[in-house]
C-alpha cells in the first residue's frame, strides 16, 4: 500500500522498500562495449576514465589535449584512443567521432550526484544547515542534465536511497522535504571528547583525598564504555559505507557525493595522546603525564579499506563538516561541561589551566576523517558548513570542466584491481582521477546489495550493459471492485528471450511505482528456466494498490549470468465503488496456445483474487493478446470480470463500440456473448467479436453495461491494434 512518507531501500538487508528513479547516463559515462560482457568471454572493452585537472589555485584547467596526458593501467602505460572535454557552457553537443590527434570532442557535461546526509554523526543544528545547503545546490548549481540521488546513513537503518539518480530534480525537492531529523545521534564528538578530557584530568589531580580519586574512576570507566559503543557503532557505519562503495563499482563514471557529517573522530580508529607534559612532581609520581592511545587495529584496517573501495569505484567525496564550530567549543564551554557533570573532577582549572585546551582537539573530532575521506577519493573538505553557498560555487566549478580519456583492455571476470595512474606533463597542474577499478565479476558471485542495486539499474536505465535489446510487450489489467481493487499485468517474454537466459533460474519482479515516482509495491517470483527456455512464457502478477496513476516495470533476470529483459506499462485505477455495477479491464484473447505460463503468487497469503483466477479461461485453447492481432485472426474473445452487489442477481444488457485513434470515428460492434459464470458479488463474462472486417489501425475498444435490476451501470474499454494483413 502507498505510504505516505518517503519510500527507502535500507542497505541493513531487513526490508526493501526502495525507490531508484533513475535516468540515462550519457555516451561518455556508459562503458563502450565491444564484446557481450555476460557471456564470461575474455573480450576487448572500452575503459573510461574522467579526469579532473586544477591549477595551483585551484581552479579548472580547460584547454588540455591528448598528448597532455600520461595513463598507466597496473604499471603500464597505455595509448589513449578516446579524448573527450566537458564543460559547462552551452557548447552545442557535437555527434561523436574520432577526432584529429589532440583535439578534444567538446561536450556538454552531465553529472552524477548523491547528497549524503550523515545522520549518526552529525547533530540537529548542522544537518538543518546541511538541508539549506542541500536546497541551494539544486536551485543554484544543479543543471537539467545532472542526475541526483539522495543518501542517508541513520544508527538504527543503515544507508538509505530515498532517490536513486534522476533528472527529475522535483524527486529530490520532495524527498528533502521530508527527510527525517529525527533519528539524528549527534553524541560521537561530545562522548569523545570527553572522554579524553576526563583521561586528562585524571592524571593532573591535585587533591589526595580518596573519594575524589574513586568518583574520577567512575568518571573515566563509564566515558570508557561509551567510548567502546561507539567503536562499534563506527565500525557498523564504516562497513556500511564499504558495502555501499562495493556496490557502485557497476555505476558507470565518476560518482560525485556530498557528504553532510561531523564525521567519525578519528582518535577513535587512530589514537590519541592526552595529559599535560607540564604537571607537578608529585603528579608525575603517581603515574601521571603524557597517556597515549595508538588506535583500534580492526578500525584503522575496514576505515582504511573503505576509502580505497570508493576511491576505485570513481566515487568523489566533498565533505561538509557539520559542526556547529569548525575548531571546537565556545570559549567557556568547558566550564559548562564541568557544570554538567565534570565539575567534580575539573578542581579549579577550567579556562584557566593549560589542560583545558579551550579549542578541541581535532583528534576528539571528525575533521581528520572528513578531509582524509576528501583526500582519497579526490574530493575536497570544506570546515565551514556555513559558507556553503561558494563552497558550493567551488565544487561547481571543479565538477564542471573535465576530461574523459578511454582506452582498450582485455577484459577478465576475475574481480581483481587494476591501478591507475594519471599525469600531466603541464606544470603546475593537479590531476584528480580514480584511484582504479575492480575487474567485473560472475553475477553469481554479486553480493545482496550488488543484486538489489543490478536490479533498479535494469529497471531505470534504458541502456544498463546487461539488458537484452528486445522489447517483451506487456498490458496491465484493473480489477476488482468494492472496496479494493487491483492492478495485474500480463507479460509475453518471446522465445528469443527464454532462449538466452541460460541458468538454471530466473527471476521475474515487478515494481509498481506511483504518480509521484514511488515504489508502492514489489511483487518478485523466481522459478526453474528448462522448462520455458525457447519457448514463449505468459508471466502473469498483480498487486493490491490505492487508486491512482501507476507505472509498472517489469525485470525478468537470469539469476545465473545477469542478462536480462524489460517490460514497461501505464494504468490508473479509479476510485473502488462501494455499491453498483463494476466492470474490469477487459482481457482480449485470440485461437491458439502461444506459451507456456508462470504465475506469481500472492505476495502476503491474505491477498485475494489472484490474476490467474479473476481471468480465467482455457489456456489449452486461447492466448492472452498483449501486443497486436494475428493477421490470420477472424475473431477475438473478450473476458470481463465483474462485481455487482446486492442480494438479487442482476440482468446485465450490453452494448459495444470501437473508436479508431487516428480518425476518431466510432463504429458499433458486434458481438455475441459466450459464458458467464458467477460466484458471490464477483462474475466473468466472455464475448466474441469478429474483426476481420476491420482496418488497419489501433482502435478503443468500448463496453457499457446495465444491471436492468439496480438500474446501475458499468463502463470499461481496452486497446486492439489491428497490424497490416
Amino acid at each position: 500500500m502507498k505510504s505516505s512518507s518517503s519510500t527507502v531501500l535500507t542497505f541493513s538487508g531487513l526490508t526493501l522498500l526502495g525507490i531508484f528513479a533513475g535516468a540515462l547516463p550519457s555516451a561518455a559515462q556508459a562503458p563502450q562495449v565491444l564484446a557481450k560482457p555476460l557471456e564470461y568471454e575474455v573480450g576487448v572493452v572500452l575503459k573510461l576514465v574522467h579526469v579532473y585537472v586544477t591549477d595551483k589555485k585551484g581552479k579548472p584547467v580547460p584547454d588540455l589535449a591528448r598528448d597532455d596526458f600520461l595513463l598507466v593501467d597496473n604499471g603500464t602505460q597505455v595509448t589513449i584512443t578516446e579524448f573527450e572535454k566537458h564543460t559547462l557552457s552551452p557548447t552545442p553537443a557535437e555527434p561523436r567521432q574520432s577526432p584529429a590527434l589532440g583535439t578534444p570532442v567538446v561536450r556538454q557535461a552531465s553529472r552524477k550526484f548523491f547528497l549524503f546526509f550523515d545522520l549518526a554523526f552529525n547533530n540537529p543544528r548542522g544537518m538543518a544547515k546541511a538541508k539549506e545547503a542541500a536546497f541551494y545546490f539544486l536551485d543554484t548549481q544543479a543543471r537539467p542534465e545532472d542526475e541526483i540521488g539522495v543518501v542517508s546513513y541513520s544508527t538504527f537503518g543503515g544507508i538509505k536511497v530515498h532517490e536513486f539518480l534522476t533528472k527529475d530534480h522535483s524527486k529530490i525537492r520532495n524527498v528533502l522535504e521530508k527527510i527525517d531529523q529525527g533519528v539524528l545521534a549527534g553524541r560521537a564528538e561530545e562522548i569523545e571528547d570527553r572522554y579524553w578530557r576526563l583521561i586528562s584530568e585524571s592524571g593532573s589531580l591535585q587533591d589526595d583525598k580518596q573519594e575524589r580519586r574513586t568518583l574520577s574512576s567512575i568518571y573515566i570507566y563509564e566515558a570508557m564504555a561509551e567510548r567502546e559503543q561507539l567503536k562499534m557503532l563506527t565500525q557498523t557505519f564504516v562497513l556500511s559505507l564499504t558495502t555501499l562503495a562495493k556496490a557502485l563499482r557497476s555505476l558507470p563514471g565518476q560518482k560525485q557525493f556530498i557528504l553532510f557529517s561531523t564525521g567519525v573522530p578519528s582518535s577513535l580508529v587512530y589514537g590519541n595522546q592526552a595529559g599535560n607534559r607540564y604537571l607537578e612532581p608529585q603528579a608525575t609520581s603517581r603515574g601521571a603525564g603524557i597517556k597515549f592511545d595508538p588506535g583500534d587495529p580492526t578500525l584503522k584496517a575496514i576505515n582504511e579499506a573503505m576509502y580505497k573501495e570508493f576511491a576505485a569505484s570513481a566515487c568523489a567525496f566533498y565533505a561538509f563538516d557539520t559542526r556547529a564550530s569548525a575548531k571546537g567549543m565556545e570559549l567557556f564551554g568547558y566550564d559548562e561541561l564541568a557544570a554538567q557533570g565534570a565539575a567534580s573532577i575539573s578542581g579549579t582549572r577550567a579556562v584557566y589551566g593549560d589542560s583545558t585546551r579551550v579549542f578541541r582537539d581535532g583528534k576528539t573530532a571528525g575533521v581528520d576523517f572528513l578531509k582524509r575521506f576528501s583526500d582519497i577519493t579526490a574530493g575536497r573538505y570544506f570546515s565551514n558548513i556555513n559558507a556553503y553557498e561558494k563552497n558550493l560555487d567551488q565544487i561547481q566549478a571543479l565538477t564542471g570542466t573535465y576530461y574523459v580519456l578511454g582506452y582498450p583492455i582485455r577484459e577478465q571476470w576475475d574481480g581483481r584491481f587494476h591501478d591507475i595512474k594519471v599525469k600531466v606533463n603541464r606544470a603546475g597542474c593537479e590531476v584528480q582521477a580514480q584511484a582504479g577499478y575492480f575487474n567485473p565479476k560472475p553475477f553469481s558471485e554479486y553480493t545482496k546489495l550488488e543484486k538489489r542495486l543490478h536490479l533498479y539499474d535494469l529497471a531505470l536505465n534504458e541502456r544498463a550493459l546487461s539488458r537484452l535489446p528486445v522489447n517483451i510487450s506487456m498490458i496491465p489489467l484493473v480489477y476488482g471492485g468494492g472496496a479494493e481493487s487491483r492492478l495485474g499485468i500480463i507479460a509475453l517474454v518471446p522465445g528469443e528471450v527464454t532462449q538466452r537466459l541460460s541458468g538454471r533460474r530466473i527471476e521475474c519482479v515487478v515494481i509498481f511505482f506511483d504518480d509521484e515516482g514511488e515504489v508502492s509495491n514489489v511483487v518478485r517470483a523466481e522459478t526453474a528456466s528448462a522448462s520455458y527456455r525457447g519457448r514463449a512464457m505468459f508471466f502473469t502478477a498483480s498487486a493490491e494498490l490505492e487508486p491512482g496513476a501507476y507505472s509498472c516495470r517489469l525485470v525478468v533476470r537470469d539469476m545465473s549470468t545477469g542478462l536480462s529483459a524489460v517490460a514497461s506499462a501505464r494504468a490508473t485505477l479509479g476510485t473502488p465503488r462501494p455499491a453498483g455495477l463494476h466492470l474490469s479491464t477487459p482481457l482480449i484473447l485470440t485461437e491458439g496456445a502461444t506459451g507456456s505460463y508462470f504465475d506469481a503468487g500472492p505476495a502476503r497469503k491474505r491477498d485475494a483474487l489472484p490474476l490467474a483466477e479473476a481471468y480465467a479461461y482455457d489456456r489449452s485453447r486461447l492466448s492472452p493478446m498483449v501486443a497486436e492481432l494475428p493477421a490470420a485472426a477472424a475473431s477475438i474473445q473478450a473476458i470481463i470480470p465483474y462485481s455487482a452487489t446486492g442480494e438479487a442477481e442482476p440482468d446485465l444488457a450490453f452494448s459495444a463500440y470501437a473508436i479508431d485513434a487516428n480518425s476518431a470515428v466510432r463504429t458499433s460492434v458486434t458481438f455475441s456473448r459466450i459464458e458467464r459464470a458467477r460466484s458471490g458479488p464477483q462474475g466473468l463474462l466472455a464475448f466474441e467479436i469478429p474483426v476481420a472486417g476491420l482496418a488497419p489501425g489501433t482502435y478503443f475498444l468500448h463496453f457499457h453495461a446495465e444491471d436492468r435490476v439496480s438500474r446501475s451501470i458499468g463502463h470499461t474499454f481496452a486497446t486492439l491494434v489491428v497490424p497490416q494483413r
